[in-house]
């Protein structure tokens, strides 16, 4: 959708005493996203050669990612809405589509920990624009998981995410 036409359904939405909900899924689902990224930045982005995710231990792909959803995070602010989805759900099953996909590999390789830190990192810009951050459940406690580490630092899933299952 284009500006104007996300502009016309908020209005709409506000005249009928409604809400939205906005969803920019990440860091999977990204499809077109990792396409630019990649073609932006020059370098490899994508997870384990995921045509849909990108590597949450890369700096450059989380440093584009969170700008791109930076500004859609203040466009629905700044509109009124009062939750942003940020998906975080199916890590790279295109790449891993058996057993554990996805976030078993992140578990597997020790890397689970970057996925957590990533999440925590767009709850925390979706709270500081004044909204709450809302998740699909798939990624988050993982294998009863809600912890994991990045060398001698350890992450927990911030618990102001709204977990949303589908």
């Amino acid at each position: 959708l284009t500006q104007s036409e996300m502009d016309e359904i908020i209005s709409y939405a506000h005249q009928k005493g409604m809400g939205v909900i906005p969803c920019v899924n990440s860091p999977g689902h990204m499809d077109a996203i990792l396409d630019a990224a990649e073609e932006l930045t020059g370098m490899t982005c994508s997870y384990s050669g995921s045509g849909r995710t990108i590597d949450v231990t890369n700096s450059t792909a989380t440093t584009f990612t969170q700008a791109l959803l930076q500004k859609y995070i203040d466009y629905f602010a700044a509109k009124g809405c009062k939750y942003f989805n940020f998906g975080a759900d199916e890590y790279a099953n295109d790449r891993y589509t058996s057993g554990s996909m996805g976030f078993g590999s992140l578990q597997s390789s020790g890397k689970y920990g970057y996925f957590i830190k990533y999440v925590n990192e767009i709850a925390a810009m979706v709270k500081a624009a004044g909204l709450t951050p809302i998740a699909l459940n798939d990624g988050i406690e993982f294998a009863n998981k809600t912890s994991a580490s990045v060398g001698s630092t350890t992450y927990t899933f911030d618990k102001d995410i709204v977990v949303c299952y589908w």
